[in-house]
């Protein structure tokens, strides 16, 4: 039997989605969407760590990552501003959905008896707001979703993925993690000895020698290789 558990943004869903509705519903600025985004997850992750553990406020932490991503492509945003498109993201991030092959590959797995499990990293009433909305447990129990901000564990620390081994009870060599963060999903699955699936949607570049089972761009290429995987 084997084990496929997924990260949640950029994974499950894309996030550049409410994202880019966000900023558009509040703002008529010319901007390069998909850097915009790149650079406010790449500020996010700066400042996660400072987020978790008090040194900056949520607000705080939003308006920094919206306003550092918007000035390095020449747009500058008030703290109003940032924080009015970090409300409009929330509020978008309450009517996610999932793709047609997300569903399928999801369906695909619980139909030939895959364990499923989700590992994510960020506040805990902010992430499960995300996997509710998602509709998540129709296909995953409750009890194998793991949010960072419920343990005070994050990704990649395999603490984490070890709290997800254990649920499952399975070996390392039948776990593999699907993710879009390199630093966090690939690294820290590798760390645990699992196997790992890089959903690399923006073709980012990665350091030589690391160890990375599959790499995929789009979700059809996703579903060929699960299904590969549970076929074996």
């Amino acid at each position: 039997m084997i084990g496929l558990v997924f990260d949640v943004d950029d994974t499950l869903y894309e996030q550049i989605v409410p994202f880019e509705n966000a900023f558009r519903s509040l703002f008529d600025i010319d901007i390069d969407m998909e850097k915009f985004y790149l650079l406010s997850r790449y500020y996010s992750d700066v400042k996660f760590e400072a987020s978790r553990n008090g040194e900056m406020t949520m607000d705080e932490y939003h308006i920094y990552r919206i306003q550092e991503a918007a000035k390095d492509l020449g747009v500058y945003l008030t703290d109003e501003q940032a924080l009015s498109m970090q409300k409009e993201y929330k509020k978008n991030q309450q009517k996610l959905k999932m793709s047609d092959t997300t569903i399928s590959i999801l369906e695909l797995a619980k139909k030939n008896n895959v364990k499923l499990g989700v590992i994510t990293n960020g506040p805990s009433e902010h992430q499960w707001a995300k996997v509710d909305a998602l509709g998540v447990e129709k296909w995953i129990p409750r009890e194998n979703i793991i949010v960072s901000g419920d343990l005070g564990i994050n990704k990649p620390d395999k603490r984490i993925f070890e709290v997800m081994q254990e649920k499952l009870q399975l070996g390392v060599g039948s776990l593999y993690y699907i993710g879009d963060s390199l630093e966090n999903d690939i690294v820290g699955a590798n760390n645990a000895g699992w196997e790992s699936i890089w959903i690399n949607r923006y073709n980012k570049e990665y350091p030589p020698g690391t160890e990375i089972y599959k790499e995929v761009q789009k979700n059809y290429e996703l579903f060929e290789i699960i299904k590969e995987i549970i076929e074996k």
